[in-house]
């Protein structure tokens, strides 16, 4: 019998990039409001620098299970929520590229998603035959 915790997962990941999604569209929707608002600094989901500090922390600690391991080099991982942060006046061409990027990321996870959940349906139904 399968793994439940294969399909867990695969799901799971990819309603939490849904959610980053829907969150960037937020952002960017923020900064298309505001294109004439004088003053207003562009905003932009920084999942990377929320990576960078998050290997930074001292959450977790890798530990060598095997001599024959490489060695964890002090190396730890911790979670945060990706932030916004100020990138400077609004360029219209720029935001419109990135509402064009996420929005097509967004459709490309939900097609595979509904793929998954196809290939799903199928095997339950023809395990029930």
């Amino acid at each position: 019998m399968a793994d439940a915790s294969v399909f867990d997962r695969t799901i799971g990941l990819m309603k939490d990039r849904l959610s980053l999604n829907s969150l960037n569209q937020k952002v960017i929707s923020g900064n298309l409001a505001n294109l004439n608002t004088p003053g207003y600094a562009a905003k932009e989901l920084s999942f990377d620098k929320a990576l960078r500090e998050s290997l930074e922390d001292q959450v977790l600690q890798m530990v060598r299970s095997n001599g024959g391991h490489l060695a964890p080099d002090d190396l730890t991982v911790a979670m945060r929520s990706p932030e916004t942060v100020e990138t400077g006046p609004v360029d219209l061409d720029q935001e419109m590229l990135k509402l064009s990027r996420n929005s097509i990321e967004y459709q490309l996870i939900v097609g595979l998603l509904n793929k998954k959940f196809a290939m799903m349906k199928q095997a339950i139904g023809e395990g029930a035959q």
